[in-house]
């Protein structure tokens, strides 16, 4: 059995005030892992919160790797072809967008995180942020 150096999830979301979260689907052409829209209800933990936005979420559950980077080329691959529906929803509804990386690292040494030149145009031309989240469980 291999020893893998983290445990790594990975999401792309657009997001905002409001926006037609199904119309969005229907012409992306992706079904969304999560979508919700403001006001509605959600329960963290054992507390009931309020959304106060509108967002549509495209992603992969947590996997045991090597290399933390390969969820987040896997989603944009998915999504590359979409970019001009993306920029567009964002142009009409005022939305932003960001593509997410949390990674929890099982060693004290990793290997590099790498984000080839795809994700990087990507990020660029739907005028996208990175967010990493990282957490270190090796005790």
């Amino acid at each position: 059995m291999e020893d893998y150096c983290s445990e790594t999830r990975a999401y792309f979301t657009l997001f905002g005030e409001d926006f037609p979260v199904e119309e969005f689907t229907r012409e992306i052409g992706i079904i969304p892992t999560e979508a919700y829209r403001k006001g509605e209800e959600c329960i963290r933990g054992k507390t009931k919160h309020i959304r106060f936005e509108t967002a549509w979420e495209y992603g992969l559950d947590y996997k045991m790797t090597n290399h933390p980077e390969e969820q987040i080329h896997t989603i944009i691959n998915t999504l590359y072809n979409s970019i001009e529906i993306i920029k567009k929803y964002k142009d009409n509804y005022n939305l932003k967008c960001k593509l997410v990386t949390v990674i929890c690292f099982n060693r004290q040494q990793t290997r590099e995180l790498v984000m080839n030149n795809k994700v990087i145009e990507f990020a660029n031309q739907v005028n996208g942020e990175f967010e990493f989240d990282i957490y270190n469980d090796n005790d």
